[in-house]
Parts: C-alpha cells; sequence; structure tokens
C-alpha cells in the first residue's frame, strides 16, 4: 500500500475516536501506532482488509487495489457513517479477464500487453455505472485489435455495410477498416 495520510473521527457509544493512518502504520486515539503489517490480514483480488478491535467490534481498514482507503466499524464506513459495502468486480470484467487469459497463454505475443490490459480492466470496473458500457466497450475494442494485430490480421470487415469514408482499405467494396 502507498504511504497515505489519512484521518477518520467517530463516536462509539459516545465516545469520540480518532484513527489516524501515516505511512503504513495505524494508531487510535493517538497511541502508539502499529504497522499495518501486523495487524490481522486479508486479501482479495479487488482489496485487502486489514482488522482490530475497537470497543469489541471489529474495525477495518479496507484498501482497495487501485487506491481508495476506507475505514469501517461494525459494517458502517466512517467518513460517511453509511453502511460499507465491499467492492465487488462485476460479471462482465471476468470475460475480459479470461480473454485476455487467453491471449497470454494460448497466443502468446500478447503477454505483457495481456497482463496490463488485466489491470486496467479491473480498475475500470471499480469506475462506476455511469463510465462502465462506455469502459467495457473500449476495452474490448482494444483487446479485439490487439489480438488481430498479433495474429497477423491487417484489416477487418463488415459484409452488411458500405465502404467507409475514412481508414477503408483501398479496392474493398465493402467496409474494410485498418487495424
Amino acid at each position: 500500500m502507498a504511504a497515505k495520510e489519512m484521518v477518520w473521527n467517530f463516536e462509539v457509544q459516545g465516545i469520540p475516536y480518532r484513527v489516524e493512518l501515516k505511512k503504513n502504520a495505524i494508531s487510535v486515539n493517538g497511541a502508539e501506532p502499529v504497522k499495518l503489517n501486523k495487524l490481522a490480514k486479508k486479501s482479495s483480488l479487488t482489496e485487502t482488509h486489514y482488522s482490530m478491535m475497537i470497543e469489541g467490534k471489529e474495525a477495518i481498514l479496507h484498501v482497495r487495489q487501485f487506491g481508495a482507503v476506507v475505514l469501517s466499524y461494525d459494517g458502517r464506513d466512517c467518513a460517511t457513517g453509511e453502511e460499507y459495502i465491499p467492492a465487488k468486480m462485476p460479471g462482465w470484467a471476468w470475460v475480459f479477464i479470461v480473454l485476455h487469459a487467453i491471449d497470454f497463454f494460448f497466443l502468446i505475443g500478447g503477454a505483457i500487453g495481456g497482463i496490463l490490459q488485466v489491470f486496467i480492466v479491473i480498475n475500470i470496473s471499480f469506475r462506476g455505472p455511469a463510465d462502465t458500457v462506455h469502459s467495457e466497450m473500449t476495452a474490448f475494442v482494444h483487446w479485439l485489435q490487439q489480438t488481430a494485430k498479433i495474429n497477423g490480421f491487417l484489416h477487418f470487415a463488415d459484409e452488411n455495410r458500405c465502404p467507409l469514408s475514412a481508414d477503408q482499405v483501398p479496392g474493398c467494396s465493402i467496409a474494410c477498416c485498418r487495424l
């Protein structure tokens, strides 16, 4: 995790708590900071959880893979007071991860690009519903274009369309786009 500095102020049974995160260490109410690697840790593809107890209930520091850090106590986000909803990768992202894995293991040539694209897809999947459709299609078109190039394709065609005004392959009587 990158060294971020964050502060959360919240109350438990009328008692104020101040939790500070500085340089990968966390402290509660000004106590001696504890390094994150000393806390109970649970990791998933989308985030890492660091657990500690405050007043007999679990406080969890959620560190998402691409930046966001959230502290929850008793299932509630300490910054907003709302219920904490863990990061969940949408189902459509798995389709692209599988496609990238196929590209990586079977088509070779795209190994480094495939690994980078998997991380890009995961990052895009956490932006939220507003950007999802556009990002999803952009990622798919990019993957398709790169995979086609790697496998020696020079262009793709749509026999149901007329020739294009831009990027048309010369001499092609249907819609033919260069890769």
